[in-house]
């Protein structure tokens, strides 16, 4: 196999989380191995063999599959194959995907340095937003840390060295209880409409669904709010662990969807935590608000770590709280920096005056 020989290539780390049979057989200390045999569609005799992917010869990987039981008779049609890719380095792109060596060049995907198709659609849902409003004259459209996994994946892109083939892990967001599956409509249709992307028959049905839903929201709330169960408001009831989906529904009076019965009923739960999160995220919005100015030479910062001087001139950040998430930044380091912004404004101010 290429990744465990002295042939040419094999140099990469190979994903984590699906490695090939090899790769398997390395790592873990098993005797035995389970293959999935996976019809390719309904009118085909095409079966994929799922749980061994692996770039061996094609000699071998036939054995292979003939070792199986019921494959004795097996045909191989295609051979198994590894591809190893260059990538961008985090400081050569902005959080938009546009490269900062060629203006009006976006790039996506593999090419950035991830695995996996989720993280590679978001990333050209990004480029190819911001491609569109790069060439009608509109400013830059980013997710924030606290709006969408795809805020965490692309402000990670370009904030992070990676050591191996980058996936999004909810463990990666910080006000992941914010970013729940429940309440993604919520959060991002409103979004996707102010940006233009509900303009097609599709994008008007969810709209209309989204409408609907924020309806029957606010009566759910409405009736939790005035309720009173065995004596003592509802809106106690709901925060207690053993009160959940099935004993809201159980209580409210409307016909209301159980999914976005689901979603008050989690928004209810976790209301103290929320109130948290969303005070942390105030207080840090200040410093992601806060953009770092084009014209800032970083060497010439007086009292700048050297460990910081060499992320911040790397992947010059845009804003302090993508400053302050480089490895080697610190607090202390941003405070010098923010002296010196003020400093170099007052006097630029003052020369123009």
């Amino acid at each position: 196999s290429p990744v465990f020989s002295a042939l040419p290539g094999g140099k990469g780390i190979g994903p984590r989380y699906c490695p090939s049979i090899e790769d398997k057989v390395v790592r873990f200390d098993r005797d035995e191995h389970t293959v999935f045999l996976e019809p390719e569609g309904i009118g085909s005799h095409w079966v994929y063999c799922n749980g061994i992917s692996t770039c061996m010869p094609a000699d071998v990987q036939l054995q292979i599959i003939r070792g199986l039981p019921g494959c004795e008779n097996a045909e191989m049609l295609r051979a198994g194959y590894s591809v190893e890719y260059d990538m961008v380095r985090p400081h050569q792109i902005f959080a938009t995907g546009q490269t900062k060596l060629v203006p009006g060049l976006f790039l996506a995907g593999q090419i950035n340095g991830t695995s996996g198709y989720e993280e590679a659609a978001a990333q050209g849902l990004v480029a190819g937003v911001n491609a569109v409003r790069l060439a009608q004259g509109k400013d830059d459209w980013l997710l924030g840390r606290d709006e969408a996994y795809i805020g965490v994946l692309m402000d990670d892109l370009v904030t992070k060295t990676p050591t191996e083939p980058y996936r999004m892990f909810t463990s990666r967001a910080e006000h992941r209880l914010l970013l729940r599956a429940d309440n993604a409509p919520d959060r991002l249709t409103p979004i996707a409409k102010e940006i233009g992307l509900l303009g097609t028959d599709l994008g008007k049905a969810r709209l209309k669904l989204f409408e609907a839903r924020t309806k029957q929201l606010a009566a759910i709330n409405k009736e939790i709010d005035e309720k009173v169960l065995d004596g003592e408001p509802l809106s106690k009831w709901v925060k207690r662990p053993e009160f959940g989906e099935s004993e809201l529904k159980a209580v409210l009076k409307g016909e209301y969807d159980d999914a976005t019965i689901a979603t008050v009923s989690a928004d209810r739960a976790y209301a103290d935590y929320v109130v948290r999160q969303h005070n942390e995220i105030k207080r840090q919005s200040e410093l992601e608000r806060r953009a770092l100015p084009a014209w800032l030479v970083y060497k010439e910062i007086h009292g700048l770590r050297a460990e910081a001087l060499i992320a911040l001139t790397k992947f010059g950040p845009a804003t302090f709280g993508q400053a302050g998430r480089l490895e080697g930044v610190t607090p202390a380091d941003l405070s010098i920096v923010a002296v010196h912004v003020r400093r170099r404004s007052s006097k630029n101010k003052a020369t123009n005056s």
